[in-house]
């Protein structure tokens, strides 16, 4: 214990100056930006002890190849965990398929508990600590994760970072008076700065949900919906959202997710006069989030979702 102990203050030793390059930028002018930083180090040292021995093993060998993602021959697979095995359980039962084709990277979409009725396809999640029910439990999706690792598969989810389901309990929360909660979003009283922003604004869906800004009764408020009426975005403006997200983060590697695909991470950071995707601050959020995982988990990659317009891709 007294190596990993080491081993923790060393990548702690590394990644630190990284997080604080990043952060600053972003609340560097927070009067409480050192109890932001001193939250995030002790989510860091309560994760890993919360890290199973052998996630703690696997991590071990991969910081020596700090490469192994980099290899030619990586298969990798992608499903729908429904298609595939109609539950976590039967994707458990059809393993014997994937390692007869060399695959060694599964990536299970539509995984995460979404909301009732529309969801954007499994993408408006109202809880991020559990699955679909129509999957299975939070168990078993630690039972599958087990499993692939017993045959060297990494398992890879999707992580919807920009925004959460209108029936999350931070918006539920919100909706009830929780002026913490509510500063967790992008509500505004009128239609003066929605309509600053509309002014350069793109429509991701205009025929479906023309417009970004959802009148929220609830909340007495327009609420900045960028994809459909019941996803709110989240107000990354606000440190807390940075480190209520890390907090998922470090769950659900610690349930033994290796890959997290950060979807639609293009348009976490808003600014007047654009088109809000692609800003320099989603970066820094995005490498921010990677100094940590680094620390935490260092055997976890992050994939960042390439979103954005084709000529925005190289950026």
């Amino acid at each position: 214990m007294l190596v990993e102990q080491a081993r923790l203050e060393a990548r702690i030793a590394k990644w630190e100056p990284v997080l604080r390059g990043c952060l600053t930028p972003l609340y560097g002018d927070h009067a409480d930006f050192e109890a932001v930083i001193a939250d995030l180090l002790d989510a860091v040292q309560s994760g890993v002890e919360h890290r199973s021995a052998r996630l703690r093993a696997l991590d071990a060998v991969r910081e020596v190849d700090a490469d192994w993602f980099h290899s030619h021959r990586r298969i990798g697979y992608v499903a729908y965990a429904e298609r595939f095995g109609g539950t976590l359980s039967g994707v458990a039962e059809r393993l014997d398929y994937l390692s007869e084709l060399d695959v060694d990277y599964l990536h299970l979409m539509k995984v995460l508990r979404p909301r009732a009725g529309a969801n954007d396809g499994g993408y408006a999640i109202v809880d991020y600590g559990d699955v679909d029910p129509a999957l299975g439990t939070r168990a078993d999706l630690e039972a599958l994760a087990d499993a692939l690792h017993g045959r060297g598969i990494s398992l890879c989810l999707d992580l919807v970072i920009n925004h959460t389901a209108r029936e999350h309990a931070w918006a539920r929360a919100a909706a009830a008076g929780s002026k913490h909660h509510r500063e967790m979003y992008l509500a505004f009283a009128d239609r003066t700065e929605p309509d600053r922003y509309e002014a350069s604004l793109p429509e991701v869906f205009p025929e479906m949900a023309p417009g970004n800004f959802t009148w929220e009764p609830e909340l007495d408020a327009w609420v900045w919906t960028t994809f459909n009426t019941y996803q709110w975005d989240l107000n990354y403006a606000n440190p807390v959202v940075f480190c209520a997200m890390f907090d998922v983060i470090v769950d659900l590697v610690n349930l033994g997710v290796d890959v997290l695909r950060l979807d639609a991470i293009a348009f976490t950071w808003k600014r007047v006069g654009t088109d809000c995707q692609n800003q320099p601050e989603a970066h820094l959020i995005a490498q921010a989030y990677r100094a940590l995982v680094a620390m935490l988990a260092p055997g976890v990659l992050l994939k960042a979702e390439a979103i954005v317009a084709p000529g925005d891709l190289l950026p």
